[in-house]
């Protein structure tokens, strides 16, 4: 199934979103999320309760259990979906602006639903060709991180692709808790957003080393 993708401004976007839960995971405009569905009936009841317009609201839960969400999250476009062996089914869902839970909905039998305003995160329509990014200091520390967590990724790709689609590639991938996740979907512009995760980055590498210098002193 093949839904097509069309450019938007936040007042063509619903106030009214079915939501997705979702444990540890993010989605961020203009990057594409896959989701696994084992269940085919779970995956209809989101299928059908974004057929009309194909958006959907993607928002971390706090919980284990799901029943308290973050506020905010990120609207996509439903456009894929396949059947994978061992899975069951894979969704595929590209994001398009992020957004403010202000209330959520009773729920209707099939998906949860919440009210949602977009207007902090209205830029996100825009792409930023250019903004302010320490790619020299952000990829030496990615280096450092990846050593750490033993991962050998394709740097040559890396070095090759864009400053937005770097940052929006790490803060979805690299595996920070929740609560950093989240931190870094609510922060506001893409400078402000390769500020924080070099940060984070960087305090990770330095705690690793800290730990491993009094292990073995």
């Amino acid at each position: 199934m093949v839904l097509k993708l069309y450019t938007v401004n936040t007042s063509d976007l619903p106030r009214v979103l079915p939501i997705m839960p979702l444990q540890g995971g993010i989605l961020l405009p203009r990057s594409e999320l896959q989701i696994p569905f084992a269940d085919v009936s779970d995956l209809s009841s989101v299928l059908s309760s974004s057929m009309a317009n194909g958006t959907i609201g993607v928002v971390q839960a706090e919980t284990r259990n799901g029943d308290s969400l973050f506020r905010c999250g990120c609207a996509g476009k439903t456009f894929d979906v396949q059947e994978v062996d061992d899975i069951g089914f894979v969704l595929s869902i590209t994001g398009i602006c992020r957004f403010e839970i202000e209330s959520e909905l009773e729920f209707d039998g099939k998906c949860r639903r919440a009210v949602v305003s977009y207007e902090k995160y209205e830029a996100d329509i825009v792409q930023e060709a250019d903004f302010l990014l320490d790619r020299e200091r952000l990829l030496s520390v990615l280096r450092t991180y990846c050593k750490k967590l033993n991962i050998v990724p394709n740097w040559k790709e890396i070095e090759g692709i864009s400053n937005e689609r770097l940052l929006t590639m790490l803060m979805m991938l690299c595996p920070f808790d929740s609560k950093e996740k989240q931190t870094l979907l609510e922060t506001v512009g893409y400078t402000e957003q390769s500020k924080l995760i070099t940060s984070m980055m960087e305090m990770d590498v330095a705690s690793a080393a800290n730990v491993a210098s009094f292990l073995y002193h």
